[in-house]
């Protein structure tokens, strides 16, 4: 009787839906923008293998998600977070600093339409940067797991104009290292033609 109690649980438990890929075919040529990483937690055995500060570990993530899109992705015009904080000091009245827009709120599932005044800065800075999506890496969580790191990454796709969240996906993956883990959960979401 209790084996077929375990059993009927089990079964009920659901599986984690599989990350959805972003179609770059609609993407290609455009430029997007990418805004840094705000929002980073690793539990106490990955983060002594990262940056000392918050801010060293953002900025390894930033350079990280970015290579990854652009070695993926290389159709698309991304606009990663150095030129971002370029083109805000350029018109500091117009464009916030993209480090401190308060992106990491775009986490949550439940939302369809970016809130403001996040919308208003996303719109100004796609507008300096000659852009109509933005997207988003939301959340970072590090964890240690049996073999290694474990990434869990939350990635939205933006329409800069009418605030909607036009891709959401939520990829993880399991790495020898934070680096190949984090790696590995951003590749998931591009198209693997090999």
């Amino acid at each position: 009787m209790v084996g077929l109690f375990a059993a009927c649980a089990t079964a009920q438990q659901p599986k984690p839906s599989p990350a959805p890929a972003l179609l770059l075919s609609p993407l290609a040529g455009q430029s997007i923008p990418v805004l840094p990483a705000s929002y980073l937690i690793a539990d106490e055995a990955v983060e002594a293998s990262l940056a000392p500060d918050l801010r060293g570990r953002l900025a390894w993530a930033d350079s990280l998600i970015g290579d990854v899109l652009q070695g993926r992705g290389p159709e698309v015009a991304w606009v990663l977070p150095e030129e971002l904080r370029r083109v805000a000091r350029r018109a500091p009245g117009t464009v916030s600093d993209p480090d401190r827009m308060g992106q990491a709120i775009l986490r949550s599932d439940g939302l369809k339409r970016v809130p403001d005044p996040l919308f208003s800065q996303l719109r100004s800075l796609a507008a300096m940067t000659n852009a109509r999506q933005v997207m988003v890496p939301a959340a970072i969580r590090l964890s240690t797991v049996d073999g290694g790191v474990r990434a869990d990454v939350v990635l939205v796709l933006v329409d800069a104009r009418s605030s909607l969240l036009l891709w959401r996906s939520s990829p993880t993956a399991v790495g020898t290292t934070a680096r190949a883990a984090l790696s590995a959960a951003i590749a998931k979401i591009l198209p693997d033609f090999q």
